[in-house]
């Protein structure tokens, strides 16, 4: 027998049918292979991969958060299983490149339910650039995937529909229930920077941060919205396709962060809701109150889905994640203001003055009462 889920009837009907999307996306996305020498961007490096687990006591107990991580190396890249079909290009636990170089670093933070590989296709070519970048597992109350066993077995779909319904009509009264994402954020910089194999690799002035749908509200939670938890040495923050990071700040907390930012939206959820605004007021309210430099972003065709990885080739997950042309431009321009913004290369401006034809929108705002 099919199990049949239903939403609580309180919350709107657009917001239903969005975590209804929501867990459809995370069990049934198509194969993508992120091979980091097909971007528009020229690879610098091969890329190793491997996986972290950093232990931390909490309430007396010890606990562990797995991490992805993507790096430069010498070794030669070969065709990897991430887990499930998605598929990359690196070497596995190959030694990081350390020829008197050091490397920016990325902490990306992936949404509600999903995992640190949800977004593959852009973390492991920003490696390819020269990039550390680490994605954690959140412990969100449902999880979906992990990056160490895939797809969980015992996932219980209609508790997550209910909860990923309840964030979506949060408030910043809320807010505390989703902290614990901020505490795993600043754990991963903390190891990565004191890691015995990775810390001497990284530039400790050179610190991004990004996120997905909740992982956005997970990274502007370090970069000025709580002053208790703001984190000096963030540099800039990259926003892919986050109500939350809309709804669960007030428009003076996000007015609070000063660094570069760039924010991505899919075209197709202009007017779809997020409590009882639509994802495009949530969108305008996060951008405007930013402050500049700052980019806005609208992909042609995208949905919410469009910046994760695919898991299955059906006709159902072809309709609701992103195109290889979501994925390449996506991850062209995030590349871009990462170089410019945290990397210091003046090269990426030529990415960033341009407006390719699948946006929809393009908003740069350079500086005070600018906009280009």
């Amino acid at each position: 027998m099919k199990e049949i889920i239903q939403i609580e009837k309180g919350y709107p009907l657009m917001t239903r049918l969005f975590v209804i999307l929501l867990v459809m996306s995370i069990i049934a996305c198509a194969p993508i292979n992120s091979n980091a020498r097909k971007g528009v961007q020229t690879a610098i490096y091969n890329v190793g991969y491997q996986v972290l687990d950093f232990k931390y006591p909490k309430k007396g107990e010890e606990r562990e958060l797995t991490a992805a991580v993507w790096y430069p190396t010498a070794a030669q890249p070969k065709l990897y299983n991430y887990g499930g079909p998605t598929m990359g290009n690196i070497a596995f636990n190959a030694t990081p490149l350390a020829k008197g170089v050091i490397y920016p670093l990325l902490v990306f933070s992936h949404g509600y339910g999903g995992s640190g590989l949800g977004s593959v296709f852009f973390t492991e070519q920003l490696a390819a650039r020269g990039w550390v970048v680490v994605a954690p597992d959140h412990h969100d109350r449902h999880s979906v995937v992990r990056i160490r066993t895939g797809q969980k077995k015992d996932f219980n779909r209609r508790g997550f529909l209910l909860h990923a319904g309840k964030i979506a009509s949060s408030s910043p009264d809320d807010r505390i229930n989703y902290l614990y994402r901020l505490d795993e954020m600043k754990l991963a910089i903390d190891r990565m920077l004191n890691h015995p194999l990775f810390g001497k690799l990284i530039d400790r002035n050179r610190i991004a941060l990004g996120g997905h749908s909740l992982g956005g509200f997970t990274a502007l939670g370090l970069c000025g919205t709580i002053e208790r938890r703001f984190d000096p040495r963030v540099k800039a923050v990259l926003l892919f396709s986050t109500g939350s990071g809309g709804y669960l700040y007030r428009e003076t907390e996000l007015a609070r962060v000063k660094i570069p930012s760039m924010l991505f939206m899919g075209e197709r959820e202009r007017n779809q809701l997020r409590g009882s605004k639509t994802m495009s007021e949530v969108s305008g309210k996060i951008h405007r109150n930013l402050s500049p430099p700052k980019y806005f972003l609208e992909i042609k065709g995208a949905s919410h889905f469009s910046f994760n990885n695919r898991f299955a080739e059906n006709r159902r997950a072809r309709m609701l994640i992103g195109t290889k042309k979501q994925f390449e431009v996506i991850r062209r321009y995030s590349i871009a203001f990462l170089e410019k913004h945290v990397a210091g290369k003046k090269d990426a401006d030529q990415v960033l003055k341009g407006r390719d034809r699948m946006l929809a929108q393009y908003i740069r705002k350079l500086t005070p009462g600018q906009s280009k």
